[in-house]
């Protein structure tokens, strides 16, 4: 168990840790409600989860609303792509300079461009805001996840899984009312205006109460955030996790209408399920994590995945495929919270473009996976869908040496930390 000091503070690398998360350098002074630090990042999760289903759950009426071809749409898509591309390096090297706390202003353009996407009046002007509502979600997304390591290195405890629960919380209750409000026929722009307000008004409210970053790199490292050496593994860690979860979200129902033959209803609740285990995964994992290495941490939710899927192909029947969805929800849900904060411990002092490096690399994954998916389907039949998730979570398992600590409690990690503290 790890003690709390008396004073209420973080405690100094000589008074041990576990995890990833390296104490000495960099220590990050906490305001004194602990409690509301700790509820200001997961508001700031929550607004974004919430800010992106918001947009998700609307697109048919954005793209009703310009008379989109599916082709259409798809152009307009790729603007969130070319975005999240652009703004995930861009945004690292902006945390690097200038902090997670005031890089949260992205939230500004992020919430900012959700009316201006509802208002664009042609597929250019669409495809265009898209782009940007994706830089902002970039910056706010490696801001959190800073913010998110900050806490963990400040409260001396996972957290970052708790953070990402709020995240998909967010996501859940904003399609619930994007939901209802398409049932009640609530004009797109009013919808998107009344959410930019209200999420706008909790990210303000939550940065106020936010720690300060502890002083930045040196100017070299506030470059471009691109991934070297010791980032590569987490990288390809956060790839397969990141493109197993898109084949998930694209492919899922899919999978189970066409395979398990169940129906539509059926379908979407093998959905439901999967987004449900990783919820309930996620707010399960700081406590889990806290007794267990990273390295050994993450085999295990690999294979709690693989188990999932592999009940989906042997036995693709309606209970047995749900129940493999619930499985791979539950194996999913911790793999990019805790990739992400090994990466901030193992980068103490450049967090913010250590994070933005591995979602860049990851983020590719989530992007070309599910069409390149696609076309494996095509060619080899729908049970090509979860053979192709059976090997991303073998390779995720392979991978998995690569973020083992020299010597448990992550000793070394201190010692180089140190080092590099006296070595400036």
């Amino acid at each position: 168990m790890l003690e709390r000091r008396a004073d209420g503070g973080a405690r100094t690398a000589d008074d041990g840790a576990t995890g990833d998360q390296p104490p000495g350098t960099g220590a990050v002074p906490v305001p004194s409600g602990k409690r509301s630090v700790r509820a200001s990042v997961g508001a700031v999760f929550f607004a974004n989860g919430a800010a992106f289903s918001t947009w998700a759950a609307r697109v048919p009426a954005v793209r009703d609303g310009l008379g989109l071809s599916p082709g259409d749409l798809s152009v307009a898509l790729t603007g969130l792509a070319v975005g999240a591309i652009v703004g995930l390096p861009l945004a690292g090297a902006l945390v690097a300079r200038f902090g997670s706390r005031r890089v949260l202003a992205g939230a500004v353009l992020y919430l900012g461009a959700l009316p201006l996407v509802a208002m664009a009046p042609q597929l250019v002007y669409l495809t265009a805001m898209l782009a940007l509502f994706a830089i902002g979600n970039s910056a706010l997304d490696v801001a959190m996840n800073t913010q998110g390591a900050l806490a963990e290195r400040a409260f001396q405890r996972p957290l970052m899984g708790g953070f990402h629960a709020m995240f998909s919380l967010g996501g859940v209750i904003g399609a619930g009312i994007g939901g209802l409000a398409a049932h009640a026929g609530v004009d797109v722009h009013l919808h998107f205006l009344a959410a930019t307000v209200v999420l706008l008004a909790v990210c303000l409210v939550a940065a106020r109460l936010l720690p300060h970053d502890p002083p930045s790199g040196r100017p070299a490292d506030r470059q471009i955030a691109l991934p070297v050496r010791g980032l590569w593994a987490p990288g390809a860690i956060a790839f397969c996790a990141l493109m197993a979860e898109g084949l998930m979200n694209d492919w899922g129902s899919v999978y189970l209408h066409d395979v398990a033959h169940v129906t539509h209803f059926t379908a979407a609740a093998g959905v439901a399920v999967f987004s449900a285990g990783m919820v309930t995964g996620r707010l399960a994992a700081d406590r889990i994590r806290a007794q267990m290495r990273p390295d050994r941490f993450l085999r295990g939710c690999a294979l709690v995945a693989a188990s999932g899927a592999a009940l989906a192909v042997t036995l693709p029947w309606e209970w047995t495929g749900l129940a493999g969805y619930i499985l791979i929800g539950l194996g999913l849900a911790a793999i990019i919270p805790v990739t992400f904060s090994h990466t901030a411990g193992r980068f103490p002092d450049k967090p913010g473009a250590s994070i933005a490096a591995v979602s860049t690399v990851g983020y590719v994954g989530f992007l070309v996976g599910p069409p390149v998916i696609g076309l494996a389907a095509e060619s080899a039949g729908l049970r090509a869908v979860m053979a192709v998730f059976l090997a991303l979570m073998v390779s995720l398992m392979c991978l998995t040496p690569a973020v083992r600590p020299a010597v448990p409690g992550d000793a070394p990690e201190r010692e180089r930390v140190r080092t590099r503290g006296d070595g400036r």
